[in-house]
């Protein structure tokens, strides 16, 4: 009986033990987040490309699982994945968004009599004004720079930024 409370007392301290998180702030709100035992893919500020699953998280540095000690200041560039960016918003929107109202316009005018409703110069003008702001919307770079004011921290589960998810 003994026995059976003691691994129970042990698989329950086990369990209670949470990981350490690696987390990028900016602004007081979290713009990614890696835990201990997820593949984490960087550049350095020397320009080597260092790759590995996260084995330990230090307060200044972590440890990957290519015995790579990773100090958080040597980080240039983080993998594009999990940074979380803003959806919709700057030039890109915008030549979207005018692109396609100019031919959403047109086509209402179209059906009111006032034009005809065929292709021109103009369509041309208004589709590579949509194509252009598309491609900046939804082509992404492989890695994502770490500006000035981005902080990393490695944190606890007594952490505010903590997540179990």
């Amino acid at each position: 009986m003994r026995c059976v409370f003691a691994i129970l007392f042990i698989l329950v301290a086990y369990s209670s033990h949470a990981q350490k998180q690696l987390v990028f702030l900016h602004h007081e709100s979290v713009i990614a987040r890696f835990t201990e035992g997820e593949y984490f893919t960087c550049v350095l500020k020397n320009g080597q490309k260092k790759k590995g699953n996260i084995l330990a998280l230090g307060e200044f540095s972590m440890i990957t699982s290519a015995s790579d000690t990773i100090p958080f200041l040597a980080i240039a560039k983080v993998e594009n994945k999990k940074m979380k960016t803003r959806k919709l918003g700057g030039v890109g929107a915008m030549l979207l968004f005018s692109g396609v109202g100019y031919i959403a316009l047109d086509q209402i005018n179209s059906l009111y009599g006032s034009t005809r409703g065929e292709v021109d110069g103009a369509y041309i003008t208004a589709l590579s004004m949509a194509g252009a702001g598309a491609a900046l919307l939804f082509i992404r770079p492989k890695y994502k720079r770490i500006k000035r004011g981005v902080v990393m921290r490695s944190v606890d589960y007594r952490s505010p930024y903590f997540s179990l998810n």
